[in-house]
């Protein structure tokens, strides 16, 4: 492993486990995973990676956790195959037995028939139990791979975690919130829902770090980003899309309801406003809204929605504009 970067990161850990595993043709068990993985792991910390590089972990971690789902699909049928072949392999085996012993038991002045029959069952009984020994030590195994790929998968989507949060906030970063958008655009058009995007930018947030200082800024960015996740589904994605700009992607809603999460957080916003040494500061944020068309990807709707935001900011503080 002498060949390892130093720029390595979790993802990074996870394709060199794997392909270690690869060339010395061992099973992805999770023993044999965790060891490569801890091994590697201990090489020197890693230092910042380039944006190129970072992309490139981007592309491969959603590829091998592509692969896996296929993987982990394939291995379900196999095994539902595997159980169907196993019970009638079993029937036949009664069967072929039972057939056998009545033959035998009428044969006490067996012929030179009932004796080749007799072979003839003996060779198709010896068959099909190995059959079926080999079917059920394929069935052991497949499970044990099934086990060992949910072990990974476990690993890839921690790893992903990491690389979609934002350290600050805890919302989405950009760079996860690209990926995650050209798949839920996909969905959406796949199954005709409706899907919105509520872009809102905090107003006049300069104001508040040149008057306090950034520390403060941070914190009046974490108590927006608290208060939009109360009001959130489990389903809605919250995204730190720029500076004091954040994203609420929303799956099967449409502009109106999209409109009612966004004036749901207003409302909370002015209910809990952030306190700085006894101090109420007053945060207000303009939002631009759009829903997915027919016709377009979700850049489109990104975009359409960030065109509104800027007409309301241009009109003011605190308004909504929704995309036409």
């Amino acid at each position: 492993m002498s060949n390892v970067s130093a720029s390595i990161n979790p993802v990074e850990i996870a394709r060199i486990a794997l392909k270690k595993l690869s060339e010395r043709g061992l099973a992805p068990t999770p023993e044999n995973y965790t060891k490569f993985y801890n091994a590697i792991a201990t090489i020197k910390s890693p230092d910042a990676k380039s944006s190129f590089e970072t992309l490139q972990a981007w592309q491969l971690l959603y590829k091998v956790e592509d692969i896996l789902g296929d993987m982990g699909e394939t291995t379900e049928q196999l095994l539902t195959a595997l159980a169907g072949g196993n019970e009638t392999m079993s029937a036949s085996l009664d069967q072929l037995q039972d057939t056998r012993r009545a033959h035998l038991e009428q044969g006490a002045s067996a012929d030179d028939t009932h004796s080749k029959l007799e072979s003839l069952l003996n060779k198709i009984i010896s068959s099909t139990s190995e059959l079926h020994t080999s079917v059920s030590l394929s069935s052991t195994d497949l499970l044990a791979i099934r086990e060992s790929v949910r072990s990974i998968e476990e690993n890839l989507a921690v790893n992903r975690q990491i690389l979609e949060q934002d350290a600050l906030t805890g919302a989405m970063n950009r760079q996860g919130f690209d990926n995650r958008l050209v798949r839920e655009a996909k969905l959406a058009h796949r199954h005709g829902h409706k899907l919105s995007v509520v872009l809102f930018d905090l107003d006049d947030f300069k104001l508040v770090n040149d008057r306090f200082g950034h520390a403060v800024g941070d914190n009046v960015l974490i108590h927006i980003a608290g208060l939009a996740k109360s009001v959130l589904r489990e389903s809605d994605i919250l995204v730190r899309y720029g500076g004091e700009e954040f994203l609420i992607l929303l799956a099967e809603t449409d502009i109106h309801g999209a409109r009612y999460v966004l004036e749901r957080l207003q409302q909370m916003t002015r209910r809990n406003p952030f306190m700085y040494k006894q101090q109420r500061l007053e945060v207000t944020f303009s939002t631009g809204i759009a829903m997915l068309r027919d016709d377009e990807n979700g850049r489109a709707l990104v975009l359409r929605a960030d065109e509104a935001l800027y007409v309301a900011k241009r009109n003011g503080r605190g308004l909504i504009e929704m995309a036409e």
